[in-house]
């Protein structure tokens, strides 16, 4: 049996350059959300207010953690005036691109093949993010907001691809293991993104923060090549495969250099499933948390901690190195103990309760933290982010293994549904925002744990109720090559 830790494998080879894929395109979207502090100014946007509304009979209530120090001494000497709602608008049309691009995508990725489609959605990624400084300067909002949203529909195919490279790729025992290494470039991304841009924010060349648009279109260049050199749609199609890895994944020699299958999807059957509708809201509850807190984490350390920029990156960087590592600890514990004689079904289960109740919990005592106690804000944020881990040997497995053959189809309706969540919550939150007061961040989280407990509330009628059948038979009948 080769093992999964054998770089020699080409399944092995495959998880790091998916973790790769994730990691660049990731770096492209984020660096956004750091880089938004620093490209804003928001000592403009404060003064601006001031003259719109000046009531003249008002009590001022003095908020002892609210500092208004320079902001350029702080390192968020922006440039442009977007007020909370234009912040917004730009961070959704990413997703709203993602949206608009998960169903079709689902048909490029069966019709072109994953590894293609992922090709030219980078392609896409790399130009919007060479041209984002020169669109923000001279387009304004309205524009960054279109390149935004191609960027999003480049980005939203990679997904719905990846779930179809792991579906075929690695056998039932590994899928947990291979989601958790590749989606650990979704970690690593947020890593770097948060760090070094806040530190070429402060480098005075080509204005600071445009350095990190271009420096992450460059690695998104050298990327491509990779891919294109080594990665093949299916085991069957790979001329490097050994035939004891071949055997190990597939079962058989059988189909040796055949090309990929384009099956019938059967939509109906989907739309009629407990099980995918369960994943879908899984998808929903954990997208709308995490995609908020990855947009508004800066804004929060700065606004409400009152950090400076350094301490900024590093710290918002910090959840996510806890993350990149559970996600891991996670996975591997939970294809141990399958291997071990438990059930698919109550591995899955039990770690999308943990994820679900743990960061709930996260996020309810955050509530009770202002600048006066940082660094239990800070433990608290890691651990949310730690905990919601566990989503990746939960309903993140399901998708990859409820039916092999049709799996971009179903991640692609699970995605769409992640998506609507990824849109949703930014904008929500930049409504939020219109005054930056630890009650409306109060309010924030409350709403992340109102949508994780809908979640729950669900599984708990659902998800718990009704056997899942990683085979869905008789919704879904397979051929001995399809279960790969």
């Amino acid at each position: 049996m080769p093992s999964f830790w054998s770089i020699k494998n080409i399944r092995t080879q495959i998880a790091i350059l998916l973790a790769a894929a994730l990691c660049i395109e990731g770096l492209m979207r984020t660096n956004l959300n750091m880089a938004m502090v620093c490209m804003v100014n928001r000592t403009a946007l404060l003064q601006l207010k001031s003259k719109v509304e000046s009531p003249k009979n008002t009590t001022t209530v003095v908020n002892p953690c609210r500092k208004l120090p320079s902001e350029s001494r702080k390192g968020y000497s922006g440039e442009f005036i977007w007020t909370s709602e234009e912040q917004g608008w730009i961070f959704a049309a990413f997703y709203g691109g993602s949206l608009f691009i998960v169903i079709p995508g689902s048909y490029l990725c069966d019709y072109f093949g994953p590894t293609l489609v992922v090709q030219y959605g980078s392609v896409t990624n790399i130009i919007g993010s060479f041209i984002t400084p020169a669109v923000s300067k001279y387009g304004g909002v309205y524009p960054m907001i279109i390149v935004r949203f191609l960027m999003g529909c480049g980005q939203g195919v990679l997904v719905p691809c990846m779930t179809v490279l792991i579906a075929h790729w690695f056998p039932k025992s590994e899928k947990s293991t291979a989601i958790a290494v590749a989606t650990t470039g979704n970690q690593l991304s947020i890593i770097l993104a948060m760090c070094f841009t806040a530190e070429l924010c402060q480098i005075p060349l080509f204005g600071g923060w445009p350095l990190a648009f271009y420096i992450y279109g460059v690695l998104g260049i050298g990327f491509c090549i990779a891919w294109q050199l080594y990665v093949n749609d299916i085991p069957t199609g790979s001329k490097e495969i050994t035939d004891i890895e071949l055997i190990y994944i597939t079962g058989t020699l059988v189909g040796r250099g055949q090309k990929r299958l384009q099956p019938k999807v059967p939509w109906k059957k989907i739309l009629k499933s407990v099980t995918i509708w369960s994943i879908a809201l899984n998808s929903f509850a954990q997208s709308f948390a995490l995609v908020g807190m990855i947009t508004y984490l800066p804004l929060y350390y700065r606004s409400i901690l009152n950090m400076d920029l350094t301490s900024n990156g590093v710290l918002s960087a910090m959840p996510f190195v806890i993350q990149f590592i559970t996600k891991v600890i996670f996975a591997s514990l939970a294809d141990e103990a399958k291997k071990h004689g438990f059930t698919v079904n109550f591995v899955t289960k039990f770690c999308n309760l943990f994820a679900s109740l743990g960061t709930a919990a996260c996020y309810l005592l955050l509530m009770l933290f202002d600048c006066s106690q940082q660094w239990k804000a800070v433990i608290f944020v890691s651990l949310s982010m730690g905990l919601i881990s566990g989503f990746i040997p939960g309903y993140n497995t399901s998708i990859v293994s409820v039916a092999p053959i049709y799996t971009s189809s179903i991640a692609s309706f699970c995605r769409l549904w992640a998506t609507l969540a990824s849109i949703a919550s930014p904008y929500l939150i930049g409504l939020l925002v219109k005054e930056v007061i630890f009650i409306i961040y109060s309010l924030i989280y409350y709403l992340f744990i109102s949508v994780i407990k809908s979640d729950l509330s669900f599984i708990d009628i659902f998800f718990f109720r009704y056997r899942i059948d990683y085979k869905l038979v008789p919704i879904f009948c397979f051929t001995a090559y399809d279960r790969l």
